[in-house]
């Protein structure tokens, strides 16, 4: 039997998943000699529900690391299919609180002093709990009100045993399954690690609301809670605590007299801004982590998840959302090849047919009633059908921006976000072409040229050393090869009868002299033996030609 580090623990998620209904796919990992009777083989009452439900419940009975996992595999609508992507949405991050006196304990433990030191007044009932971590209201000494975000005790041991199952099954999954072909499990394995070890991590967290906090600075209406790292470690996050209405408590809102249709907008754009001006946005917007002021002015919170876009991923979204608003399929195709990871051999045609028709789709629809969510959604679809790997940062992209159209057009549901989004777009499209663009651009070329040198040097060392092989391969190369050697054999074949026929002239002619002499050689019919032997190869060589042209 091969051995696993954790054995006991891969064995538990082993048939957690078998007595889901997955038993097939533990078998295919070749780990079904670790299930348990009756599981093996489907066996056992399983349950009709969905695959994404089974899939979900089997999430959240793992624990910490696998809800992580499905809201992070939540996110990719462009490798699972839609029916599981809707049910992990619906993932419960919401366990069961541990105890105030072991989160003041943690809480001494992180800052090194007792805690009557640090607060004055510390809410022994938590405002809310999760896997990693739960949140406690309190005020410090100096009077201010904070929140306290305590990490769960003992979560980063179970995560990181976790994380090493993950690698190994991610493993098999590429060497024992098609999908390991297509997709590369273990780099997103790796790229989910550092998801969770970074929101583990309170103080990142912080540095992520600081970063926030300062590029939406010259943006009206939105506002995020300061931190205060006197009192802040990688185990504890102490926050400003911000009054406030969730925005989707519309009747609260409603009776606070605010004008929903403003909220809405200014959520699209804090978004927008966020992704096209700064590349660095909120990726986990949903209702618990926004609220509103009595102001009006909008508060994000919890900022665990974040998304990070380059200049050139910015240029890219840009580029697909003009497409979409021009419906532009050449564009929108151009886009996403550029984007994601295209496998050999995509019928690229049929992709831009089927993009045509997602064009034709909205070709009718009045401009202020399409939904940007919706046709992202449409897309990433179709990277679904065409196994198209998109980078991590725009599914994420994609998520935030389709709960926050959810939300917006709750707030106001003649709300046109394309109308919202077309003025930032053009600005991102004119900012491609400045000056200060082309020069970046051109940077990046003659950085990429300065590589070359290195890469002729490597070329020619592993050629001097032998370890450099050339594989050349054309597709029809055999088919050609055979018809070569068919024609040059018909060739010699026209030769030999050119030759038969010149010495059967100077056979003619020298029977003609040597029945004169009157020879018994040349008393023989030889004009008539060899008008037969010419015809007859002359007959055959015409046959093969002509099979030869039908190849």
């Amino acid at each position: 039997m091969q051995r696993y580090r954790h054995l006991s623990r891969l064995r538990e998620i082993i048939n957690v998943f078998a007595r889901a209904g997955f038993s097939y796919l533990v078998s295919q990992l070749g780990l079904g000699h670790l299930v348990s009777l009756p599981w093996r083989q489907g066996k056992g009452p399983g349950s009709m529900a969905p695959a994404g439900e089974k899939l979900r419940a089997a999430l959240e009975q793992l624990g910490p690391t696998f809800i992580k996992l499905g809201q992070v595999m939540s996110t990719r609508p462009d490798i699972l299919p839609a029916e599981i992507v809707s049910s992990l949405r619906r993932l419960q991050d919401e366990v069961a609180p541990f105890s105030a006196d072991l989160a003041q304990k943690q809480i001494e433990k992180e800052l090194g002093v007792p805690g009557e030191r640090v607060f004055a007044w510390f809410d022994r009932e938590p405002l809310a709990a999760a896997s990693i971590g739960q949140v406690h209201r309190a005020r410090l000494v100096t009077g201010e009100e904070v929140v306290v975000k305590v990490r769960r005790p003992g979560i980063e041991e179970t995560v990181e045993v976790d994380l090493d199952i993950l690698f190994t099954l991610a493993r098999l999954a590429k060497a024992h399954t098609a999908w390991g072909e297509i997709y590369d499990f273990v780099a997103m394995v790796e790229e989910f690690a550092r998801t969770i070890r970074q929101e583990m991590d309170f103080a990142q967290e912080g540095r992520n609301a600081d970063r926030l906090r300062e590029n939406m600075a010259e943006l009206g209406g939105v506002y995020v809670p300061r931190i205060f790292w006197e009192h802040t470690t990688t185990g504890v996050l102490v926050m400003e605590y911000v009054p406030g209405v969730k925005l989707n408590d519309l009747d609260r809102i409603r009776q606070a007299g605010l004008d929903t249709s403003r909220l809405a907008a200014n959520l699209i754009l804090a978004f927008l801004y966020q992704v096209l001006d700064k590349g660095f946005f909120h990726a986990d917007p949903h209702p618990g982590n926004l609220a509103v002021l009595p102001n009006g002015v909008i508060v994000f919170m919890d900022f665990g998840m974040v998304g990070s876009l380059s200049q050139q991923r910015q240029e890219q979204f840009g580029q697909l959302i003009l497409g979409l608003l021009r419906k532009n399929s050449r564009r929108i195709v151009r886009t996403i090849s550029d984007m994601g990871i295209v496998p050999k051999g995509t019928d690229m045609l049929q992709l831009r047919r089927d993009v045509d028709r997602l064009r034709d789709h909205y070709y009718e629809v009045p401009f202020q009633e399409i939904h940007l969510g919706k046709a992202i959604q449409e897309i990433l679809d179709l990277a679904f059908k065409y196994h198209i790997q998109l980078p991590s940062e725009f599914t994420y992209l994609a998520k935030a921006l389709i709960t926050l159209e959810g939300l917006a057009l709750d707030l106001d549901p003649d709300l046109s976000i394309v109308r919202i989004a077309e003025p930032v777009g053009r600005k991102l499209s004119r900012s491609q072409y400045s000056s200060r663009s082309l020069r970046r651009r051109l940077q990046e070329h003659l950085e990429d040229l300065t590589e070359i040198p290195s890469l002729l040097y490597e070329i020619v060392s592993q050629t001097a050393s032998g370890n450099l092989a050339v594989r050349l391969e054309h597709e029809g190369l055999p088919k050609v090869l055979t018809q070569v050697s068919r024609l040059v054999s018909q060739l010699s074949l026209s030769l030999v009868l050119l030759s038969f026929s010149i010495v059967m002239s100077g056979l003619v002619i020298s029977s003609a002299l040597g029945k004169e002499a009157g020879g018994l050689f040349f008393r023989l019919p030889v004009l008539e033996i060899g008008f037969v032997a010419a015809t007859v190869m002359a007959i055959w060589l015409i046959i093969s030609i002509y099979r030869s042209t039908r190849l």
